[in-house]
């Protein structure tokens, strides 16, 4: 808490967020509250801790830094049943300052709970393939609840579930387990069911949403190179970024690891672990860093051996001259890691494309994909909101005329921030067919949580708007010179707005005509 409350954003972090704000009120999955698949078991999570917390923006705080502190302890005992405290403790430290760990626990109360059950399942089966084989009881309900805060993990981690109950070969502890992780999921599904309207409704609502999400990550969905490539180098970006300083003591870890007499053990263990949950996000969709962190928490543990095995090697060798320098690759790892999530990156400004353009592009890659779980965004998102906010007060009090919000693709803040902090202001939401995740072209209307209009058929497709109204633009920087070139702008940094004449015609913006009456 002490290393996450003071640096957590003042306001909600993301679309998500405000989401899952919204689902405190009503939760209605199929008017994203929150988005689908609806989280049904975080809901009722937040929903018990915002009475003592207040506002989503404390309770959203302290569960996120409550839920990684857990991890680091599941991780730390997972390590000391392993290995030894040692590398338990190392393995802690490691995901204690891992950047894209890191960085969940400032802008997710969600998505933490990934690495906690990823870690509390393979604590459970890990018991439970060593001698103990009641815990795979355990691990069948943290499957399942953990479901329920993720449903993902469903199909990332049966293969760690099914492959601990091959080996402890139990037919009625099989039984058992499976009957409780069954039980355990159809539960949170009846509730989602319920709450969606019914079974019909909630899958009507819910392929869309995730089609959407997943077309522009999955080789499966959409065969364009350039967009899957993209996505592809995140995963192994997010996933290996924490690795940079101890990848030199992996030889020294693989032979002490070839040494070990449970190595057969911990080989099946490892892989069923973590390969099925890699190919997932490398095949079908990762769009965030902390998505990676059912995997993260292993590589931790990975480098936390790597790197004692490295010591232990290098103190015999060395003998006395290295004893007083013991430690070093370990603190060489975290001051490395804190690096990578605090320091300034400079980004490149050309345009982005869908061709590989070699090493170049790599480049590019990286410098995004590290900049993406790092402070700076963490700092960059708050202060872009706190000051447009600042801005949009200004714009309406000296406006004398309707004002409303209009957002496209890319702009920031986004649409869903300023409905929840301006909950009686008019926003219009522009989704352009062509755009990542966009299926159709179409306009929404917002006030508040409430959709209000939807605007769609063949372009133009006609927007009403007050005549003589002020339009403020929530747009990213590389739409500013085409809509430029279609009506004034003026700015108000780092927003955009327009003042119509009272006596103006209407204009057109792409396949959006705005027609003032």
């Amino acid at each position: 808490m002490l290393t996450r409350l003071p640096l957590t954003p003042a306001h909600l972090y993301s679309f998500d967020s405000v989401n899952l704000a919204l689902a405190l009120k009503n939760f209605d999955p199929t008017r994203n509250q929150p988005q689908p698949p609806g989280y049904p078991l975080f809901v009722a999570e937040e929903r018990l801790f915002n009475p003592i917390f207040r506002t989503p923006e404390r309770t959203f705080a302290v569960l996120a830094s409550v839920v990684c502190g857990l991890s680091l302890g599941v991780l730390y005992l997972l390590g000391k049943r392993m290995f030894s405290p040692a590398i338990g403790m190392i393995a802690a430290a490691f995901l204690f300052v891992n950047p894209a760990f890191w960085w969940s626990g400032l802008t997710s109360p969600l998505r933490p709970h990934i690495a906690l059950f990823s870690l509390l399942v393979a604590y459970f089966c890990w018991r439970a393939v060593s001698g103990e084989p009641r815990y795979f009881l355990w691990a069948s309900l943290a499957f399942g609840l953990g479901s329920g805060f993720r449903p993902e993990l469903l199909v990332v981690l049966f293969p760690l579930w099914a492959w601990t109950a091959w080996k402890c070969g139990e037919a009625r502890l099989f039984i058992r387990g499976f009957l409780l992780a069954a039980g355990s999921t159809l539960l949170w599904v009846i509730v989602l069911a319920i709450a969606s309207g019914g079974v019909a409704q909630m899958i009507f609502a819910f392929f869309p949403y995730i089609f959407s999400q997943t077309q522009q990550t999955s080789v499966l969905l959409d065969p364009r190179a350039g967009t899957w490539i993209r996505w592809a180098g995140r995963a192994f970006l997010w996933n290996g970024l924490g690795m940079l300083p101890w990848i030199w003591t992996i030889p020294f870890g693989w032979s002490r690891f070839r040494e070990s007499p449970e190595r057969h053990k911990l080989t099946g263990f490892l892989l069923a672990w973590f390969l099925p949950a890699f190919a997932f996000y490398l095949l079908v969709h990762i769009a965030e860093p902390d998505h990676a962190l059912t995997t993260i928490p292993l590589l931790c543990l990975a480098g936390a051996y790597c790197v004692v095995a490295a010591e232990e090697a290098i103190a015999r060798k060395w003998g006395t001259e290295w004893n007083g320098s013991r430690g070093l690759a370990v603190w060489f790892t975290l001051a490395v890691n804190m690096m990578l999530f605090f320091m300034q990156f400079t980004l490149p400004q050309r345009l982005p494309g869908t061709g590989f353009r070699g090493l170049q592009s790599v480049k590019d890659a990286v410098l995004i994909g590290t900049f993406e779980s790092s402070y700076a965004r963490v700092l960059w998102v708050e202060q872009m909101l706190d000051l447009s906010l600042k801005r949009i007060q200004e714009l309406k009090s000296s406006a004398n005329r309707p004002v409303m919000f209009v957002w496209s693709r890319d702009g920031e803040p986004v649409w869903r921030r300023i409905c929840y902090y301006l909950p009686s202001d008019r926003v219009v939401a522009l989704d352009e067919k062509g755009d990542p995740a966009v299926q159709v072209t179409m306009a929404q209307e917002w006030s508040g949580p409430t959709q209000t209009h939807t605007y769609a058929g063949a372009a133009p497709i006609r927007i009403p708007i007050p005549k003589g109204v002020r339009i403020i633009w929530l747009i990213s920087p590389a739409t500013v010179g085409a809509l430029g070139r279609v009506v004034p702008l003026q700015s108000a940094a780092p927003l955009y707005y327009t003042d119509l004449a009272p006596d103006s015609g209407g204009f057109r913006w792409g396949s959006f005509e705005f027609a003032p009456e």
